[in-house]
């Protein structure tokens, strides 16, 4: 037996008797997908990592390590639970009354903060070197880590907070880094210096209408529905994430030959490049 059949086996073990303990029975999106050997690992002097992997004529830009995936997964949870059961909260009030709430949206900010916080610490640990993050990941902490950044507009810890917790959350998570892949190089940066809240809502619009999954769909709105009433009152946040979305370029978050080749085979997704065909 292998290194690598003794490593299988062993983990085929161990989540049988995690599935053993549980009470609540294993989720179909927790059973863990069939994975096809690894074959070797490169690391590229200009930055990144390739895997290369049995039946796969493209190297993978990344090393999707469990350990790294576990902690994201965590996190996406989290914040999906908190902006869904604000939504469901809000959305059957009377309009009226979320308008006499709305200056209590200041009182988000600080939380907002906190809760940044609080996912940067769980990642903190984990943190990959920068030059090993994929191409696209390397040029969004590129624009978040550039010198014309104004302070007075945002404090630079909680911008470095914000990177790298934005950056190793897409990193392992090529779900959405392909999907942030594929409607980024969408963005009329003409039209985000004349009304950013609108082109963000563009390509949420746009994410929203490829999706084959209405729980996916969801998140979209819900993520639509935070940018169109909090970023309004976090002036510091929205100018931040201005700055860094006209600093990026295009041309190295685009999806690649090596991207689409892992692309293509998705269910859950109609990306661009499908839909130009």
């Amino acid at each position: 037996m292998t290194a690598h059949d003794a490593f299988v086996q062993n983990m085929q073990q161990m989540n049988t008797v995690i599935a053993q303990m549980k009470e609540i029975p294993v989720l179909p999106s927790e059973v863990p997908k069939d994975s096809n050997p690894l074959l070797k690992v490169e690391f590229p002097k200009e930055g990144g990592i390739l895997t290369f992997m049995e039946g796969h004529d493209e190297p993978y830009r990344g090393f999707p390590f469990h350990e790294f995936v576990e902690k994201i997964d965590i996190i996406k949870k989290i914040v999906r639970t908190s902006l869904s059961g604000a939504y469901h909260a809000m959305k059957k009030k009377p309009k009226i009354l979320f308008i006499t709430l709305l200056p209590a949206l200041w009182v988000l900010k600080p939380v907002v903060r906190i809760m940044i916080y609080v996912f940067y610490r769980m990642v903190e640990r984990f943190k990959i070197k920068t030059i090993r993050y994929s191409q696209p990941i390397r040029e969004i902490h590129r624009a978040f880590s550039y010198d014309n950044f104004n302070e007075k507009f945002i404090d630079r810890e909680f911008r470095l907070q914000f990177r790298d917790l934005l950056c190793m959350t897409a990193e392992f998570d090529n779900a959405y880094r392909y999907r942030i892949q594929d409607v980024l190089p969408e963005m009329d940066k003409k039209a985000l210096k004349s009304n950013d809240l609108r082109e963000y809502t563009r390509l949420l619009d746009i994410m929203v209408s490829r999706e084959k999954s209405q729980d996916i769909r969801d998140t979209w709105k819900l993520l639509k529905f935070f940018i169109k009433y909090y970023l309004r009152f976090d002036k510091k946040m929205r100018r931040m994430l201005l700055t860094v979305l006209l600093e990026l370029d295009m041309q190295e978050i685009e999806l690649k030959k090596e991207d689409k080749h892992y692309c293509e085979p998705r269910t859950d997704y109609n990306f661009g490049f499908q839909l130009n065909k």
